[in-house]
Parts: structure tokens; C-alpha cells; sequence
């Protein structure tokens, strides 16, 4: 055929009839390019590549109109049936024209060629791969319907699984990681390809024309055969061993979570040492059988790479992903059935189409001449020809294994390499603080476009405490809408840790005085108080403020100012101030001492040696005291003297610092001084005061001491009144004793004994402006020096050892009179102790039964008479409380009708009209 001839077949189309290679591209007319050469690749688990050197009678061709176009390519089989290659063209070259022939090069893959330009950054919560998988797969037109999984078994759900990687990459590691595999299944009518993702070798289809025979090399110039055959076996790794750490079930350090898997026997002597040690990552699993799962994948790609067969020839049935029985070899004939049945692992093409343009065309760059001359050179090959008589080319090759070992895809995508991130913390809506159990957030990474960010925004994500261990650290769970930093576990990407907390635009810190205020303020939930502590380092005023919005309740230490919010104020004064607006208590069960006298920082807190001797000094004037008044015959002061003796001895005591052995660098040894027990000290070296605008109380069960070393004064604006249940004795030692009134009456009266006046000196008894009155029931005797006047009984007696003086200007002796004088007679008296219970309108509940119980344990009881009165005589002495019952008598409720009047809170104008009712008759 001369080159006129040939072109006329080309642009007649009749060029590729019967030839080993044709081709359909939809976007070209029919026939437009003819293929000249043609080179393929395929891989199981990957995909599939053609390239085609291709020539056409048209220069003209855009190639623009080419790429992401659908083309077949279609290779003659030994029966002259045909055998499709459908893809999408990714790349076209114009190579060069000679004459009117140009030439061109096209080079297609599977719609998952379309994957490697297409990168995402997003999250799957609670999915399986195969679920994953078919959202990234759906994001591709091209793939939609063209793809199915064959698994052995269902796929296990991703609590959480994240893709910051091209498509490509992202479904290969995520096959990778479970074992899947994916083959091509092309259709019949050369219009579609399929991916099926399997986890099994068995699963692969069948070539169509099986078993595929061996031939010597050389035997046949066009056998559908392998002419050549070999087998390699590489040294691998022996033990695969691992460790993972769940932090919802951590394991102990005895007993650490892991896996230990050996490879599988018959493969030779594999050196023991050869052991894989590898930390997969953080919680890679909860069950142990998914982590021996997972470990069994990774050693099964060893040993699926240890051993592999390679072969050559003219198969043209084959590619990679069929699985084929080997026939005719003298050394596998001998093995198993099972032994001799392999899988295509890798598969390449090498054809040159019987056209009648070999010696016809120039050599261009990029041509698959080159390729195509060392295939030749390479292998015998297979001779190819047409009817025309014109010679074509077709060779394979093959890497397989054996389907009795199962096949895994190499570890070759690896997970992106994370750096830090921020995102923005997330919640339902409303909700101010969203956690849970573990203190975990969740999170709405600012790249996310999906989300919208709501509580389903990422899976729950761990925070990082500035202070954490089993029950104790700190706590401060990060807010919904606060930004926050997330880091990475390992770098790994499906591990996010909340690492910090950042202020922005919107978030704003709460103090920034220079950078001389520091500390922590949390927020009310759902309102706007707060607690803080600030700490304050201005230069030579520093302070701490611990503080609760709660009743403005505040600790303020150190150099006291005026603070609001970023502001500081005034000054306020130093020290310490606790303060707050409601309630307050201070509570020591062991002893409390409160104290204005200057100490060391490092002092013992219950160093109370000033005010001790303050207290012995007490003790001695109390004692001194006590041996005047007996002198002189007033009452002793020894049960004060010996209470106030006991509590100054209580509070000297020694108590060691712990001796529990453990840890203590060596300190916290020694003693220091305690109280006996749990009393209360104040003590101050200028001043005490005790001041209200109510009422001051002070009570004691036992002695109460009042001691001055000078003077103690009592001031009352109104009066002074005082009970006192056995006597009152007061003695003056040196000054005297004043009893004045300034106005009102002095009564001194002795309801069941006497009254004795005694003076070493003169006793005078004057009525200033009035009279003297000295009236007795009985007798009144006036005596000095053995002379006496006494009345009694109506009588008046004059005795006088001497001289009876009487002078007056008259005398008067008539007949008998008498004056009647009114006598105050005093209450009755009660010599025994008795117990009066009353209403509070003071009538006597009457009947009840009462019962003493006594500080010491024990108990006393009775019942009151009808006068609410009981004799407690027989009682024994002693101190506790009183259990009172109710009145025996029965009673009935007489008020039955409400009144209309009552009101919880009066005012004025319900006062007077209260009053107005009552004067009117209608209280």
C-alpha cells in the first residue's frame, strides 16, 4: 500500500478494521485517530493507565476538546473478538506532522484519575469506609453508578475520621488502612469501568479464556501464551508488635494494650529479630479482635510482597485484578491446584498496532518508539499480523501471587502530617457551656464549610487542663463561641486536642492594664456575674483579689485599691479585707485565735506567748483581788481565778508535724504550739472594741471574767439590771463604795433575811429635805453603852445604866394613841427552785410534763400543776436543757372567721385605718 492509499484508508476509515488495536473518542468524528502504538499499566488497588501514539490525516485538532473526554481503546484477542479499555483522557500531544499525517498522543485512566485533582478538607462522625468512601466517590460525576464493594464482612464505624488530602490519597489510605483492595471491571460495550473494593484475593474475577497456557519461548509467533516465567522471594519482617493508649479505658503499665502477630509459617528461616515495633497511634481501637485485625493486614501485605511471580508473552486476556490457573509449566504442574491459581497484581502492555505505517513514520519526542524498540529488544514477544500483511507487536507483563495468600495493598499513603489549628467552640442552640462527662467540647474548625456548627459539628474533642490528675487539678471548660487551638495526638489527624484557649476580635481579654493584671474570671451561665481571682503586680503595690459577684463577697490581700474591671482606682488602704454583702462565718474546729500583735511571716499561727501573759498577769490580779475580799470578809474570787486559770493553761500545747513517712524533702518536722482545746483568743496589744446599734450579748455556761489592770467602767443610757440567781458581793479595797441616785428611790430590801449595815466609823442615815422613818413588825431597838430605848409591841422601853436626860420647853403624858404604819410586804419567798411555764399572755399551761436532761447524761422529770408551777427541790443540781410538753388539757379552735383586714406588711395609711376601725366599733 503506497502512502496515497493509505491515507485514503485512513480518512475512509477502513484503516482500523481488523487490526489489533481501534479506538472511540465520542468528541472526535469517527476514525479521526488511528492508533499507531500503545503502552498500559494497570495495578490492583490502583488504577489503570493507556498511553496511545495515534495518527490522523487532521492537524486541526484541539487538544483542549480532549481532556476529561471518555475514549476506548479496544485490543483484538486471539479469536478476533475485542476486548475494551474505557477512561477519560487526562493528557494529549500534538508529537509532530510529516506531510499530510500527524501524529498525536493520548493518554487515559479511570474516572478515579479524577480523584488526584480534587482536594477537601472535612470529617465523617460515626461512618464506615465504605460509607466514606461512596461520599467522596459521589462527589465526582464521573463515578456516580460506576463503582460497588464485594466485602467479606461489614466495615466497623469511624467514631471520627478526617480528610485534609486529595480525594486520591484520601480513599487509598483509607483502603489501606482496612485492607481493601479495588479491581476493574470494564463493560462489554466499551462505554463504562467499574471499580469493585474488595477485602478478598477470591473475590477478583476470572480471565475469559482459563487456565492460560505456558509455552517455551519461541514455539509460536502468536501464542496466547506466557513464553517466560519466574519467581522471586524477598527477606521480610517476622513479628509485627504494637501498643495504642484509649483514654476512656486506659490500660495499666503491667498490662498494656496491644497486639503481637507472627507471620504466617513455611517461609523459610526468617531471622526472630526482625520484629516490627510500632506505637500506632492514640486509641486505635477498642477491641483487642479489631487491633489483632489490623495488625493481621499489615502482616499479610508483607507476606502478600514476599513472594511474587513475574512472567512475559502474548496474553492478551490479561490484566491486573483477574485471577488465572497457570497450565503447561513442568514445575507448577506438580503443584496442588490450589497453588497453581494466581492473581494479576501488576500487568503491562506493550503493543504496536499491524498498520502498514512502520517504515512510514519520523521518530518525535515523546513517542512510544523508544519504549516500544526495548520492548522488542527485551523479549521475543509476539508478531501480530493483518490480513494486509502488515506486522504488528503485543507483549505483557505480569507480576502475580498466589490466591492461597491473601493480598493487601502496599502502606504508601500515609496520613497528612497535621499542624496547629483554630476552631470556634460549639453547642446547642442556646446553650451557653456544652461538655460532658470527661469535661470534653465540641468543636467547629474555622475552615469547615459543611457544618453549621451546631452541637453535630465534630466529635467530642478532649481539652487540655492547665492542671489535671485523678481528683485533683484544674478545670475551665472552654465557652461555646470562644476560639480555641487544636493540636493533633501524633500529628494524627483524626486525634484533635483542645491545646489552648485564644482571645480575638470578639473575645476580648478581660484585663489589660499594661500587663500588670493576671489571673482568672469565669462567667455566670446564662447571666452576667462572674468569680475571679485578679492578681495584681504593679510596681510596689502589689495585691490578690479572690472575688464572687454573689453578694460582691471579696478577699482583697496586700495594696488594697479600687478595682473595676479593667480599671484600677483609688487606694483603699493595706492589709487584708473579707468582706460581703450577705452572710458570714469563720469556723475552727480545733481552736481560733485572732490577734493585732506584729509577727514574723514565718511564725507559728497559734503563737499566742503576749497574749498568754496577758492573761497570767489577770490570773494574779484576780488572785490578789480574791485574798483582799476574804480578808475582809466579802465573798472569794477562786472560781473565776480558776476558770481563767484553766483557759490560759489551754492554750499552750505541743503538737508534731506528721510522721506518715512518704515524701517531704525534709520538712514539715518538729512541733509548734496548739490548743488544748477549741477556744477561741483574741488578743490585741493597744485596743478591743465591741460596738453594734443593737444589742450586745455575751453568755457563758461556765464563769464569765471581767478583769482590768486599772479601772472598768459600765455606762447605761437608760439602767442597769442585774439578776443574779445565788448573791452579789462587791468589795472595795481602798476608795470606798457610792450608791447614788440621781432621781427616783433607792429600795435595798431582803425578802427572807436581814439587812446589816456595819461601818468601822460613823453610820449616818439623813433625809436632807425630808423625814427619817424607821418602822419594824416586831420591835425596833436603839442601844449605845449599855443604854437602850426599845418598841415592841406597843410599848416603849428607856433603860440606861446612868443618867436619863430628857429636856424640852413642854412634856406632855396623856393617855395612849397610836400611829399605823404601813408595812411593804415583800413577795413570798421560795427557799427551793421551781419551774413556771406560761403562756405568753402569762396564764399557766397547765399538766404538762417536762423532763431536765443534764449536761452529765442524766435526766430529771415531773409535771407542772394547775398553776403551770412545779417543785424542783428534789432536783439535782447542775446545768442542760429543758424538754417541755404540752398542756393536758383539751382544746378547740374558737377564731374560725379570717380576717378580712389581715395584711403580711402594714404601712401608715393601714395603721390609721386600724385605729379609725377600732374607735368606730368595728375592730
Amino acid at each position: 500500500m503506497n502512502l496515497t492509499d493509505l491515507i485514503q484508508a485512513l480518512r475512509g476509515g477502513l484503516i482500523q478494521q481488523d487490526r489489533l488495536l481501534r479506538t472511540d473518542v465520542p468528541s472526535l468524528p469517527d476514525n479521526a485517530l488511528v492508533p499507531r502504538r500503545a503502552v498500559t499499566y494497570s495495578e490492583l488497588g490502583r488504577d489503570f493507565g493507556v498511553t496511545l501514539d495515534m495518527v490522523s490525516t487532521a492537524s486541526d485538532i484541539e487538544l483542549k476538546t480532549l481532556i476529561a473526554q471518555p475514549m476506548t481503546l479496544w485490543i483484538q484477542q486471539a479469536d478476533k473478538s475485542y476486548l475494551p479499555i474505557n477512561g477519560y483522557i487526562h493528557t494529549a500531544r500534538r508529537l509532530g506532522a510529516e506531510g499530510s499525517q500527524a501524529s498525536y498522543q493520548l493518554a487515559f485512566a479511570s474516572w478515579m484519575h479524577f480523584l488526584r485533582f480534587r482536594r477537601d478538607m472535612r470529617y465523617w462522625q460515626d461512618q464506615s469506609v465504605d460509607a466514606i468512601m461512596t461520599d467522596v466517590f459521589n462527589a465526582h460525576p464521573q463515578a456516580s453508578g460506576q463503582f460497588q464493594f464485594a466485602l467479606s464482612k461489614p466495615l466497623p464505624s469511624r467514631s471520627y475520621c478526617r480528610q485534609s488530602e486529595s480525594d486520591w490519597d484520601f480513599v487509598h489510605r483509607l483502603m489501606e488502612e482496612e485492607g481493601l483492595f479495588g479491581f476493574w471491571r470494564q463493560g462489554k460495550d466499551g462505554k463504562s469501568h467499574t471499580l469493585v473494593v474488595t477485602d478478598d484475593v477470591h473475590s477478583l474475577d476470572e480471565i475469559s479464556v482459563n487456565p492460560v497456557e505456558f509455552y517455551r519461548s519461541g514455539t509460536g509467533s502468536e501464542a496466547d501464551a506466557f513464553t517466560q516465567w519466574s519467581g522471586s522471594r524477598t527477606l521480610q519482617s517476622s513479628v509485627h508488635t504494637t501498643r495504642t493508649f484509649d483514654y476512656k479505658a486506659p490500660s495499666s503499665i503491667a498490662n498494656p494494650k496491644g497486639t503481637t502477630l507472627p507471620t504466617m509459617a513455611g517461609q523459610g528461616n526468617l531471622p526472630e529479630q526482625t520484629e516490627v515495633y510500632e506505637y500506632t497511634g492514640a486509641y486505635t481501637y477498642d477491641r483487642q479482635d479489631r487491633g489483632e485485625h489490623l495488625s493481621k493486614i499489615r502482616m499479610e501485605e508483607w507476606e502478600s510482597r514476599a513472594k511474587r511471580f513475574f512472567a512475559a508473552g502474548g496474553v492478551r486476556g490479561i490484566d491486573a485484578g483477574l485471577r488465572f490457573e497457570l497450565s503447561g509449566h513442568p514445575e507448577h504442574d506438580r503443584d496442588p491446584a490450589g497453588q497453581r491459581e494466581f492473581a494479576a497484581i501488576k500487568v503491562w502492555r506493550y503493543i504496536e498496532n499491524n498498520l502498514p505505517l512502520s517504515d512510514h513514520e519520523a521518530s518525535f519526542p515523546h513517542s512510544l518508539q523508544t519504549e516500544l524498540a526495548q520492548a522488542k529488544a527485551g523479549y521475543s514477544g509476539a508478531s501480530i499480523t493483518h490480513d494486509d500483511g502488515s506486522a504488528g507487536f503485543y507483549l505483557t507483563e505480569v507480576e502475580a501471587q498466589r490466591t492461597t495468600v491473601p493480598y493487601r495493598s502496599p502502606f504508601e499513603h500515609k496520613k497528612p502530617k497535621m499542624h496547629m489549628e483554630t476552631a470556634i467552640v460549639v453547642g446547642p442552640q442556646g446553650e451557653e457551656v456544652y461538655t460532658d462527662e470527661l469535661n470534653r467540647v465540641k468543636v467547629m474548625f474555622v475552615w469547615d464549610r459543611q457544618n453549621p456548627g451546631d452541637a453535630g459539628a465534630s466529635c467530642w474533642v478532649r481539652v487540655a487542663q492547665s492542671d489535671t490528675g485523678g481528683g485533683y487539678g484544674g478545670v475551665h471548660i472552654p465557652r461555646v463561641g470562644e476560639e480555641v487551638l487544636i493540636g493533633y495526638v501524633g500529628g494524627d489527624c483524626d486525634r484533635p486536642i483542645v491545646l489552648h484557649r485564644v482571645y480575638n476580635g470578639s473575645v476580648k481579654p478581660q484585663w489589660h492594664s499594661n500587663g500588670i493584671l493576671s489571673g482568672h474570671r469565669s462567667k455566670e451561665y446564662g447571666g452576667s456575674g462572674y468569680n475571679q481571682m485578679v492578681m495584681d503586680d504593679a510596681t510596689g503595690q502589689n495585691r490578690v483579689q479572690l472575688m464572687s459577684s454573689s453578694a460582691n463577697s471579696m478577699l482583697h490581700l496586700g495594696y488594697l485599691i479600687d478595682q473595676s474591671g479593667n480599671t484600677r482606682s483609688s487606694y483603699l488602704g493595706s492589709g487584708f479585707d473579707l468582706r460581703t454583702d450577705t452572710y458570714g462565718a469563720v469556723r475552727a474546729s480545733q481552736g481560733l485565735f485572732v490577734t493585732t500583735y506584729p509577727k514574723p511571716a514565718n511564725s507559728q499561727p497559734l503563737d499566742v506567748r503576749e497574749a498568754q501573759q496577758q492573761l497570767v498577769n489577770a490570773e494574779s490580779l484576780v488572785e490578789a483581788m480574791s485574798q483582799a475580799s476574804q480578808t475582809h470578809q466579802a465573798e472569794s474570787l477562786d472560781e473565776g481565778h480558776d476558770a481563767l486559770k484553766a483557759f490560759t493553761d489551754a492554750t499552750q500545747d505541743s503538737v508534731q508535724g506528721a510522721q506518715s513517712g512518704g515524701r517531704t524533702a525534709g520538712g514539715g518536722t518538729g512541733s509548734a504550739n496548739a490548743f488544748k482545746k477549741p477556744m477561741m483568743l483574741m488578743a490585741s496589744p493597744a485596743s478591743i472594741a465591741l460596738s453594734t446599734q443593737d444589742s450586745l450579748h455575751l453568755s457563758s455556761d461556765g464563769q464569765t471574767n471581767l478583769v482590768s489592770g486599772q479601772s472598768t467602767f459600765v455606762a447605761s443610757g437608760k439602767s442597769l439590771v442585774a439578776s443574779v440567781a445565788e448573791k452579789i458581793s462587791l468589795f472595795v479595797q481602798n476608795a470606798g463604795m457610792k450608791l447614788f441616785a440621781g432621781k427616783g428611790k433607792v429600795e435595798i430590801q431582803a425578802h427572807s433575811d436581814n439587812i446589816e449595815i456595819t461601818a468601822q466609823r460613823t453610820a449616818k442615815v439623813l433625809s436632807a429635805t425630808q423625814t427619817i422613818e424607821v418602822a419594824a413588825q416586831q420591835e425596833i431597838l436603839l442601844t449605845s453603852g449599855g443604854a437602850y430605848i426599845r418598841l415592841k409591841g406597843g410599848d416603849i422601853e428607856i433603860h440606861a445604866p446612868g443618867a436619863i436626860d430628857i429636856k424640852g420647853t413642854q412634856h406632855t403624858f396623856a393617855g395612849p394613841t397610836q400611829i399605823d404604819y404601813p408595812l411593804s410586804l415583800a413577795p413570798t419567798s421560795r427557799d427551793k427552785a421551781a419551774l413556771l411555764y406560761q403562756y405568753h399572755d402569762e396564764l399557766p399551761v397547765q399538766g404538762a410534763k417536762f423532763t431536765i436532761h443534764y449536761d452529765d447524761g442524766g435526766t430529771y422529770s415531773g409535771t407542772v400543776d394547775n398553776q403551770g408551777m412545779a417543785d424542783l427541790s428534789n432536783a439535782p443540781s447542775g446545768t442542760g436543757r429543758i424538754e417541755l410538753g404540752e398542756d393536758s388539757r383539751p382544746y378547740e379552735l374558737k377564731a374560725t372567721e379570717k380576717n378580712p383586714a389581715f395584711k403580711s406588711d402594714w404601712d401608715d395609711y393601714d395603721m390609721q385605718a386600724s385605729l379609725e376601725r377600732m374607735q368606730g366599733g368595728q375592730a
